[in-house]
């Protein structure tokens, strides 16, 4: 009777053991490091148990240098229960996380240690496409991804803040294990479509101003996902914070083109729709086609030398600043001397942040600090 009973038990765990087969545990993520802060140059693909690391002072990987690199970590997240996670980045210089191919936190600046946080529903079992791209330029270098989990025990709040210790974590977030992220699709998971994150305004350890030069990078860069079923019904999530990186439209350039041709001396005009999107020196669609009509006026007054002023706001290191400004007034010149307008009648000079227009503590009035102005020389 008893070896029946045994016989009976182990027949039946054998035959319960594949309804609980469950996706086997993850093997962490994919590291690209590249030399340059906007993923020039691919010199270390290694894997990564999770994105938590302290390079200041060393090489992130053996060949890539200790600042002016960039790194793209790419997998999968399986998250172990259903709910609402947290997802901290603590970063110095910038960072930005997708979760299937939607940007959750967007922090692309020269900046200090400093720490940002999205919420996100998640569902148990499901396989969320993961991204991370990282960017550092000079002196410390930090790149932490933590989570606190749906299912973790409530902490109590801190009586009490250190300030000087702006890039600490909250109570209950963890860098991600590696159980739970993966190389590869992972087996017996299914695709999702992750629900948008919950708006938040960045933690008070983020709440240092933005701005300062910073590269950008081409999302589309990164591979392709593979086909997912329909989205997840969830409910209608709030829109984000509209970004203050581009200023609203503005009236059109043909105005300034007409005074730029009628300048007095010493005279200025600033081209109302010559903006950039912040820290970058491309010129935008927009700003190509006012620029067209520009070259014309200044092609019909050959004589006419301008000083092509390029200008930001006062938010980041000055010096870079003063870079990224020299380098918008330059792809102005370059712009208008390939349509015609000769080089002898133009000279970029970067002012960076020292000649404001509007308020700079003023989120609403910063952009319009960063601008071109034309001035008219001897």
């Amino acid at each position: 009777m008893l070896r029946l009973g045994i016989a009976s038990l182990l027949s039946s765990f054998l035959l319960a053991a594949p309804a609980r087969a469950q996706t086997p545990a993850g093997d962490g993520l994919v590291g690209q490091y590249y030399d340059g802060q906007n993923f020039e140059r691919v010199m270390v693909i290694r894997h990564d148990a999770t994105i938590d690391f302290d390079w200041t002072g060393s090489e992130p990987a053996p060949g890539v240098p200790a600042e002016h690199f960039s790194v793209r970590w790419t997998g999968w997240l399986v998250p172990p229960v259903s709910g609402r996670y947290k997802f901290h980045v603590t970063v110095d210089d910038g960072m930005r996380l997708w979760i299937n191919e939607r940007q959750i936190l967007n922090e692309w600046r020269d900046q200090p240690v400093r720490q940002y946080t999205a919420t996100v529903e998640l569902t148990a079992g499901q396989a969320y496409r993961l991204r991370v791209d990282y960017y550092q330029n000079i002196l410390d270098n930090r790149a932490r991804l933590t989570w606190e989990r749906p299912d973790a025990a409530k902490q109590p709040p801190p009586t009490w803040r250190n300030g000087w210790n702006m890039g600490s974590q909250p109570s209950g977030a963890e860098p991600i294990p590696s159980r739970y992220l993966y190389r590869k699709p992972p087996p017996n998971a299914t695709t999702a479509q992750a629900a948008a994150p919950a708006p938040a305004k960045p933690t008070d350890q983020a709440a240092a101003a933005t701005g300062g030069p910073a590269p950008g990078s081409n999302p589309s860069a990164s591979p392709s996902p593979p086909a997912r079923p329909k989205p997840l019904a969830v409910p209608a999530p709030k829109p984000l914070p509209a970004p203050a990186t581009i200023p609203a439209p503005r009236p059109s350039i043909d105005s300034a083109a007409a005074r730029v041709a009628r300048l007095d001396e010493g005279e200025a005009v600033t081209l109302p729709d010559l903006y950039f999107d912040q820290g970058q020196a491309q010129l935008l669609p927009a700003a190509r086609a006012a620029l067209d009509d520009l070259a014309v006026a200044l092609r019909a007054r050959p004589g006419l030398r301008l000083e092509v002023q390029g200008h930001t706001d006062n938010v980041g290191v000055p010096e870079l600043n003063r870079q990224l400004s020299q380098q918008r007034a330059e792809a102005v010149c370059r712009y208008l001397a390939a349509h015609g307008v000769p080089d002898g009648q133009l000279r970029p000079v970067g002012y960076g942040g020292t000649r404001p227009v509007a308020d700079n503590t003023d989120p609403a009035q910063r952009p319009k600090n960063r601008r071109v102005v034309l001035v008219k020389l001897q």
